[in-house]
């Protein structure tokens, strides 16, 4: 419930960022648009009173509500100014978020202006402000929640055309802070976070017809990606810093973090869904409960990205999944906790994954199914898989991998798996000084390291000294074969 109302005063920035390509740039005629776009959108604008300037309009007692419902926002003030370029300014005063219950929210702005312009192909959108501040604070049973989100120096552009928004936005700085707490078991958690320099660029594709704010159940919501609604987004940031301290009386934990600049892609549309991260120079401190020093992690790379497609008809889509993380390193204080004699090695962690295939499915036919009860009428149907990296170096061991398979779907329809058909060349390249290690620290019993070293030497073939190799082939039919050797 809190989250739909909160979610619900999106509308009060979205008004004055939107309207119609046929908006005239003078104050009566915008305010006539912006009225207009809330009536298209389901809302209501109503004012206590309008004040005509030379070029001005001002607009006391504003109040934005759904229409044929309470309220969820008013401003006490709105000025229309047009200005010397053409364009038409926005000063809205003080912003009060209603009926947000159980939660109280206030947005507190300085120096907040919105601009409306004439764009190719429709009407464009500016904003500026010093500071956007977002506080929430809710109490309901015996937990509590407080946050401060602040946006610093912000700067955008919003262009709205015949088949796309547009959006290019900036900040100095975002900074929060989050307090929880649980009084029944005198717990309390704090976290804040410091993110500088961040910049978002995306496109959002309108197809004709489509009404954003009559997209109100999961079915309008594929009919419209059906039609051609997508979405491409970039986020950049800075260097970041943060901590997080749980007082916990009986496990109380503290964390400190920084990174180096980060970038974040997201593209969704009717062909694809794919999402990629990636930050560099990662620095986390951790103080956990009973340890008189902090021990503290770095790592040089921290990168994934995942990709699917969407809906694909009779012909496949891509999928894949990456993973890279580059010179993941503990300090010796981590090491004490682990491995005091240094039993194992302690060099750097790197993982580098690379999966990925060919694939039929509909998501947007699967996330009806889901709301309704109704069957999917198709199931999805993995085709290939391929391994193109798998590299895995820790404690002093390495595997690496490589891989091609195709599947037989004819039992999937009966419930039935996938079958696999291919083949995987799998390395191992210092497991047995590993678990010798494992056995001085206590983590493996004799009884447990003779089983594990069967199992390694079932699987696999050895190459050298501490190197195994397994080529591992799944044939049609459902039979499994490692080095030549059936074991299915």
């Amino acid at each position: 419930m809190f989250g739909t109302k909160v979610l619900m005063t999106a509308p009060v920035m979205a008004l004055l960022l939107c309207g119609t390509a046929q908006a005239a740039l003078t104050a009566d005629q915008v305010w006539a648009d912006l009225q207009a776009a809330a009536t298209e959108g389901g809302m209501t604008i109503t004012v206590a009173t309008e004040v005509a300037g030379d070029g001005e309009l001002t607009l006391n007692g504003v109040t934005v509500a759904p229409t044929g419902e309470a309220p969820i926002a008013t401003i006490s003030e709105l000025s229309l100014v047009e200005q010397e370029d053409g364009s038409v300014a926005f000063f809205p005063g003080e912003i009060k978020l209603e009926n947000t219950a159980p939660a109280t929210v206030v947005l507190t702005h300085q120096e907040l202006s919105v601009s409306v312009f004439e764009d190719e192909g429709g009407l464009g959108y500016g904003i500026d402000a010093d500071s956007l501040k977002l506080q929430v604070d809710m109490a309901e049973g015996d937990t509590a929640f407080n946050g401060v989100f602040d946006l610093v120096s912000v700067g955008g552009r919003y262009t709205r055309g015949a088949e796309a928004l547009g959006i290019d936005m900036s900040a100095e700085k975002l900074v929060y802070a989050i307090t929880q707490k649980d009084p029944a078991a005198a717990i309390d958690t704090v976290t804040s976070s410091d993110t500088a320099d961040l910049v978002m660029t995306g496109e959002l594709t309108l197809p004709e017809g489509v009404d954003l704010a009559g997209l109100q159940s999961t079915q309008a919501f594929a009919d419209a990606v059906r039609a051609g609604l997508g979405l491409s987004l970039e986020v950049t940031q800075g260097a970041s810093v943060g901590d997080l301290v749980d007082n916990n009386p009986l496990v109380p934990m503290s964390f400190a973090y920084s990174a180096e600049p980060g970038v974040t892609a997201v593209t969704a549309n009717v062909d694809t869904f794919d999402v990629s991260t990636s930050v560099e120079g990662m620095q986390l401190t951790a103080r956990p409960p009973m340890v008189p020093a902090p021990v503290n992690m770095s790592a040089d790379v921290f990168g994934m990205g995942f990709v699917m497609p969407m809906v694909t008809g009779e012909t496949s889509g891509d999928y894949g999944l990456t993973l890279d993380i580059a010179n993941l390193v503990l300090d010796d204080a981590a090491w004490n906790l682990i491995d005091a004699g240094n039993v194992l090695e302690h060099g750097p962690l790197d993982v580098a994954l690379d999966l990925g295939g060919t694939a039929k499915i509909d998501v947007l036919d699967l996330m009806v199914s889901g709301e309704t009860g109704a069957p999917p009428t198709s199931l999805p149907e993995a085709e290939t898989l391929d391994i193109r990296t798998l590299t895995v170096k820790a404690i002093g061991a390495a595997l690496t991998g490589t891989g091609a398979f195709t599947f037989d779907n004819s039992a999937v329809a009966a419930g039935g798996p996938p079958m696999p058909i291919g083949t995987a060349d799998l390395r191992l390249e210092g497991g047995n000084k590993v678990i010798d290690g494992l056995i001085k620290l206590g983590v493996l019993t004799e009884d447990d390291a003779m089983g594990a070293r069967m199992m390694m030497a079932m699987f696999g073939k050895t190459e050298g000294e501490d190197v195994l190799t397994s080529k591992i082939e799944a044939k049609e039919g459902g039979s499994i074969f490692v080095n030549g050797q059936q074991i299915q």
